[in-house]
């Protein structure tokens, strides 16, 4: 039997950790491996613990950018790791990116650093902080044994924005998406009704505003349709929608607001189609991932880590970024579909999710990683614009 070795992952939530990793966590402790979860508390954290993992409190400042705060959070870490035997640390968002890859070659530790999406990465508002930013990721891909990605573009810009050399890179194909969680109940949705879901962070950049548009003007003339919205409002986050205008919305009869929820499951089943016209830098959209596993067809943008999940016309729509009106036309046009022709496309995108993108295939880099210390090779994948071009799986 292989040691047991102490495997560190560090985020910036535990909400992240279990809605976005929980399969490998758990596939790594039955392993027989010691697994911790160093992130801030919050309402998943004791969901964590129950899952046998050990749990280490620090507190990250997601938005901030106080010198100060960042010591804290620093000194936080080094303490963290100095007293823990980890033998190796994934880290995840850009300050334990960052910090944790400094601070875990300082200590001999061995750590891979994952970008799963660049988010605000390069969209500082202040030069000199962007250029502190760039400086320091520079020098922590330097300190990490690897950096991955979740998408060819964000490889690249790396790349191009000189934070990393391109052989010390590997696109890692998605967090993975457990395909026997997220599958087709596939009841009768013969309804004369037809739904429309957007799923997500109430961002404006994930684009809930053109998503609202496109319902206000689609449902001028159409009464048999409904636009549905699922997801939590960030306070904290200055993109965020706020309570008042999905008060408006809700008043003016334009959607009906779901609330969050922990399990999304129920509300992918009843859609007809999941909307996602998302221009935010995504790694690879999890809703999407979710929607596409359980066989409901998508409509979302021609966007950096969502084009990644849909062959245009085969298993749902690509629109134009920030374009009401190219959305309005692939809803009319999935309108148009009849019955069989939804559900093919449904089909497809459950078989392009289980070919590219399942937890097992994910969780056999990691496993490679830890117990055979294997990295993986620099892949040279297809471009997303390529992935268009993949012809019927099944």
């Amino acid at each position: 039997m292989n040691k047991v070795q102490h495997i560190a992952f560090v985020s910036n939530t535990s909400w992240s950790m279990y809605n976005f990793r929980l399969g490998v966590l758990r596939s790594i402790r039955r392993m027989g491996h010691q697994v911790y979860v160093i992130a801030p508390k919050d309402n998943y954290t004791d969901k964590l613990v129950a899952e046998k993992i050990r749990f280490i409190d620090i507190a990250i400042e997601k938005y901030g950018t106080s010198p100060s705060s960042d010591l804290r959070f620093i000194q936080r870490l080094w303490k963290i790791y100095k007293s823990h035997s980890f033998d190796y640390i994934f880290h995840y968002t850009i300050k334990p990116n960052i910090y944790g890859s400094i601070i875990a070659k300082r200590l001999g530790i061995r750590s891979i650093s994952i970008t799963t999406g660049l988010g605000r990465t390069f969209t500082f508002e202040y030069w000199t902080t962007q250029k502190i930013i760039n400086l320091l990721y520079r020098r922590a891909a330097r300190d990490c044994d690897q950096m991955w990605m979740l998408n060819t573009p964000d490889r690249e810009r790396m790349i191009a924005e000189g934070i990393v050399e391109a052989h010390r890179t590997y696109i890692l194909p998605s967090e993975g998406i457990n395909t026997r969680r997220f599958r087709p109940s596939f009841k009768d949705n013969s309804q004369k009704i037809v739904r429309f879901l957007f799923a997500g962070r109430l961002l404006k950049d994930k684009g809930i505003i053109h998503f609202i548009e496109a319902a206000r003007a689609i449902k001028k003339n159409k009464h048999h349709i409904k636009f549905e919205v699922l997801g939590f409002i960030d306070p904290k986050n200055p993109n965020s929608i706020t309570h008042q205008q999905i008060n408006q919305w809700q008043s003016d009869d334009i959607i009906k607001y779901l609330g969050s929820t922990e399990d999304v499951r129920p509300y992918i089943d009843r859609a007809d189609c999941v909307v996602f016209p998302s221009f935010y830098q995504e790694g690879i959209s999890r809703i999407l991932l979710e929607a596409a596993s359980m066989a409901t067809p998508i409509i979302t943008t021609d966007h950096v880590g969502c084009r990644d999940v849909v062959i245009d016309g085969h298993n749902g729509y690509l629109c134009l970024t920030r374009n009401t009106d190219d959305l309005i036309d692939k809803i009319n046009r999935f309108l148009s579909l009849d019955r069989t022709a939804k559900i093919q496309m449904g089909l497809n995108g459950r078989a392009l999710v289980k070919e590219k993108y399942d937890e097992e295939k994910i969780i056999e880099v990691y496993r490679n990683v830890i117990e055979h210390g294997l990295l993986p090779g620099n892949n040279d994948i297809r471009s997303d614009r390529s992935c268009r071009d993949i012809t019927m799986l099944s």
